[in-house]
């Protein structure tokens, strides 16, 4: 018998609104897409918010938008997805590696600030797993702080949202996530002016200019899904963080180490 992990949960109303946008013919991005990015910046406490076809190019979208460039380093975790390594690349910076901390297994500030040099110009800042890492300190840095929500939707530190501290957040919402488009991803940022470059770098069609610009569109119906799922996101939560009370309770016997923390929403449980 196969047990699969992180099934999406789509419901009847769900299903109609993406089915309500397929049957209007308006396939790409266009309303919907506007909608959820608006409902998704205001959920987290950001000026706006950019809608794109994954994670990996809301984050490079970002560094664009913040003129990261060759030559330049950004500091990011030494245990992490493999998408924020290629997204670096992608704008021919270099990837800095800090170490993580033993409790939250997201990047540790002191290990960051010892990495900090003249060329650096950006932090990644992971939630991994759903355990929030304090981004205040890294704020002294001097450098871009970008959150990585991927796995932190819907967790607080502070009574604050995660990706609502940072320079800018990046989010997916991957098949597996905690809310789902199937792929997708969105960039947020409370600078009206890194909103305006980077939305400037999604719309390469019809332009008086030419530079490299990306086709890294969100299309209507994944953002009709997209808008449903984030509706649901308390529902969500809660489920994940009862059955981590179930694992809790059952390995609380075993000599391992639990991943137990108040702001934890246990996108994954790490033993």
């Amino acid at each position: 018998m196969i047990v699969r992990h992180s099934r999406p949960t789509v419901d009847a109303p769900a299903l109609k609104n993406v089915y309500d946008v397929l049957i209007s013919g308006d396939y790409a991005t266009g309303e919907a897409v506007s909608r959820f990015e608006k409902k998704l910046s205001s959920f987290i406490g950001q000026e706006g918010g950019i809608a794109t076809n994954s994670g990996t190019s809301a984050l490079h979208i970002a560094l664009l938008a913040f003129g990261i460039k060759k030559g330049d380093e950004v500091i990011m975790p030494s245990f992490v997805c493999t998408a924020l390594l290629n997204a670096v690349n992608y704008v021919g910076a270099k990837a800095v590696l800090a170490d993580i901390g033993e409790e939250t297994l997201g990047i540790d500030y002191k290990s960051a600030a010892r990495k900090v040099t003249r060329k650096t110009k950006a932090v990644i800042i992971p939630h991994m797993f759903g355990r929030p890492v304090d981004v205040k300190p890294f704020l002294g840095l001097g450098v871009y702080v970008i959150e990585d929500c991927a796995q932190s939707l819907g967790a607080k530190k502070d009574d604050r949202m995660t990706g609502s501290r940072g320079h800018a957040s990046v989010f997916s919402f991957y098949a597996t996530k905690l809310i789902s488009t199937g792929h997708g991803g969105m960039m947020m940022t409370n600078s009206k002016a890194v909103l305006r470059r980077a939305r400037d770098l999604l719309r390469f069609d019809k332009r008086k200019d030419y530079k490299v610009r990306f086709n890294y569109n969100m299309t209507d119906f994944q953002a009709a899904l997209g808008i449903s799922q984030l509706g649901k996101i308390d529902e969500f939560i809660e489920k994940r963080i009862s059955i981590a009370g179930y694992y809790t309770k059952r390995f609380a016997c075993l000599p391992v180490k639990l991943p137990i923390a108040k702001d934890h929403i246990y996108y994954r449980y790490i033993v």
